[in-house]
């Protein structure tokens, strides 16, 4: 439930941000966080409730719901999930606007970037080709690193 204690963290949350980042407070944005913390913790017991946000870039939209479901879900012992269409944004996220809103905000919380499959290196698959184009063993030690893990990120980097 969304009761007064709640309500304060992150509002607290909120204007500690802007005047740390030097931010002017948005009314579409404030609408965001009360929109989103209502439903994540219904001031009554509505059951199922949904909340679709629509925004243009550059509108806050990250840092409304940031705001508005960290105090929330630590209340509830629960873990958040957010999924992004692109890498780019999920880099700007977590590289970026989370550590931001970390620093900033007031409000202790972690995150970890999760990736799908198809971001990682198959290594059979990766075997099977270098076998038929010929490319010996030795060429590919370069790469036999435990510290790349086969993130294609991490491979990348180690080049």
């Amino acid at each position: 439930m969304l009761n007064d204690a709640l309500k304060e963290e992150i509002q607290t949350a909120y204007s500690g941000l802007l005047e740390q980042q030097n931010f002017r407070p948005r009314q579409c944005q404030k609408t965001m966080i009360a929109e989103i913390a209502r439903t994540l913790a219904p001031v009554n017991d509505e059951p199922n409730r949904i909340c679709v946000v629509e925004a243009g870039t550059g509108t806050g939209k990250t840092i409304a719901y940031a705001l508005a479901s960290i105090p929330i879900a630590r209340q509830l012992k629960k873990k958040i999930v957010v999924a992004t269409a692109t890498v780019a944004l999920q880099e700007q996220i977590v590289y970026q606007d989370l550590p931001a809103i970390r620093l900033h905000s007031g409000l202790d919380f972690s995150f970890a970037l999760a990736k799908g499959r198809r971001r990682y290196l198959c290594l059979s698959r990766l075997d099977l080709a270098l076998q038929e184009s010929g490319v010996t063993s030795q060429s590919f030690a370069l790469f036999n690193d435990d510290t790349a893990g086969g993130d294609y990120d991490d491979l990348y980097q180690e080049m």
